[in-house]
């Protein structure tokens, strides 16, 4: 979960014009979502049925997507993912953090 944290300070710190135009916060947002792919990836798979309202292969495909190269990877998709989804993954994880104490 600190990764999501790590890309909500990188993108806060900027609007998204700033972000399509300087490189150094499309690689860091970039390796903050390639390392939540590979602690995603590192989960047990009951741990993903558990917890199956978190859509984990997609998690993992864009870790490959960036890791991998297999494409070119728009920046501007990047960005959204960053405003809309890592959001809605920052609050599912506190979730199951908290629910985790129990």
């Amino acid at each position: 979960m600190q990764n999501a944290w790590i890309l909500k300070r990188y993108t806060s710190e900027v609007n998204r014009a700033l972000f399509l135009e300087k490189d150094i916060y499309q690689k860091a947002t970039a390796m903050s979502i390639l390392t939540i792919g590979e602690h995603a990836n590192a989960l047990s798979r009951e741990f993903w049925v558990e917890h199956k309202h978190i859509e984990w292969r997609k998690i993992v495909d864009l870790r490959n997507i960036i890791a991998y190269g297999y494409g070119e990877i728009r920046m501007e998709l990047v960005w959204n993912l960053t405003q809309t989804e890592i959001p809605v993954l920052m609050k599912q994880l506190q979730n199951i953090a908290k629910n985790s104490a129990l």
